[in-house]
């Protein structure tokens, strides 16, 4: 009985592992079955994925080559293309310096032609020697007349025992012929022979009009080395008055009045250049600048300038008019601090038989009017600007009262 019990019960345990086993057999299908369908639905997936990427791969293509159509419908060239964006790039960067610098650079290149280099053979004998020592200097000038008229400064060439020559900024070597010097205003003329080759003079402006704050440009050969080299700025100051001497061209100390003060860079060398504006005008002549201290130059008017040119070529010479006083400026801030003073030029001394004593000027009168003009600045600009022999009214103050005398400029030895 217990047999067949045992019997049994190991059957039921067969049994039982029998089931265990085909649970077992049928959860691994199961799991084998899910694998495949994950592995297809990975399968589909990258299918899709690498579909899509292969969609807009060709839309990419398909975008590309029409626009590269539209563009090159006329039948350029991609090359072409390139090259014609290229111009429009560096056009962009032309456009900017037409823009900022355009009118300063078509002032230079008018304007280099006509400013000149002026070589100083200097024959000096040593001391105690038989030797003969030649220091080459080297000033600026500018051409103001085609048939071979050069302006420079006086103390440029001041020294008669010298040769002189005017190079351009071609090279070209020209003699100077005739010299024409006035030590007063620092103003020469040089005469040069210009053989066959075509010359080109610069505009002058009128000094007169300058205001303060207007663009200039300076043309010259600084230190005596760079030709042709530009500096730019504006006016900054009018009518001053100066002391000044070029040491390097052994020159004394003078003093100069109604002179123009710029920030343009003028350095030894500069000496005779132009002072340019806006317009391409000469306005002044470049003949100063402060040793140790930067940006105050100066330049004489070029009004006085082109007075002395017109008597050159009228009467072949310089022919300075002659007043005859010697005279001190007192400004408005000065006579405030004076009874029966006013603003002019105050005469310290009249020459005797000159004009101004025989018009009936004299010592302690105060020139307020010379001519049409106010005399706020240089008594003697203003009179550098009339005639020989012409008949100017002159209006003083004498003891507190105005009077007008008629005189007629005389010729200055």
């Amino acid at each position: 009985m217990e047999e067949k019990k045992q019997e049994k019960k190991t059957e039921e345990e067969k049994k039982e592992a029998k089931k265990e086993v085909k649970q077992e057999e049928v959860k691994e299908i199961e799991k084998k079955e899910k694998e495949k369908v994950c592995t297809k639905n990975i399968t589909n997936s990258l299918k899709y994925i690498l579909l899509g990427i292969l969609l807009y791969v060709l839309l990419i293509i398909l975008t590309v080559s029409l626009t590269l159509h539209f563009i090159f419908k006329d039948g350029s060239t991609v090359k072409e293309y390139l090259k014609e964006s290229s111009d429009k790039s560096d056009n962009n960067i032309e456009l900017l310096v037409t823009e900022q610098e355009k009118n300063v650079i078509d002032i230079v290149k008018q304007s280099q032609e006509s400013v000149v280099s002026i070589a100083v053979s200097q024959i000096a004998l040593e001391q105690g020697q038989g030797l003969v020592d030649t220091t080459n200097k080297i000033g600026t000038g500018f051409i103001v007349d085609e048939s071979g008229i050069v302006i420079t400064n006086q103390h440029v060439v001041s020294d008669r025992n010298s040769d002189y020559k005017v190079v351009n900024s071609h090279g070209d070597e020209f003699v100077v012929t005739t010299i024409l010097r006035d030590d007063i205003s620092d103003i020469a003329l040089l005469r040069i022979d210009k053989g066959d080759k075509e010359l080109k003079a610069l505009k002058l402006g009128d000094s007169d009009k300058l205001v303060v704050g207007q663009n200039v440009l300076a043309i010259g050969t600084p230190l005596g080395e760079f030709a042709g080299s530009v500096t730019t700025g504006i006016i900054s100051g009018l009518n001053r008055t100066v002391s000044a001497g070029q040491s390097w061209f052994g020159s004394t100390i003078k003093t100069y009045e109604g002179v123009i003060q710029t920030d343009a860079a003028i350095n030894p060398g500069n000496s005779g250049g132009p002072l340019i504006n806006s317009q391409g005008e000469v306005i002044g002549v470049n003949f100063a600048t402060t040793q140790g201290v930067d940006n105050i130059s100066f330049a004489l008017p070029i009004n006085n300038v082109k007075n002395r040119l017109e008597e050159y070529k009228t009467h072949g010479k310089f022919i300075r008019p002659y007043l005859g006083v010697s005279y001190q400026m007192i400004s408005a801030y000065e006579a405030l601090y004076y009874k029966n003073v006013v603003p002019g030029a105050l005469v310290v001394r009249v020459e005797p038989i000159s004009p101004a004593f025989v018009a009936g000027i004299r010592k302690g009168d105060i020139i307020t009017q010379f001519g049409e003009k106010k005399v706020d600045r240089s008594l003697a600009e203003l009179i550098q600007q009339h005639k020989v022999g012409e008949e100017v009214e002159v209006k003083v103050t004498r003891e507190g009262k105005d009077q007008v005398f008629k005189v007629k400029l005389g010729e200055m030895e």
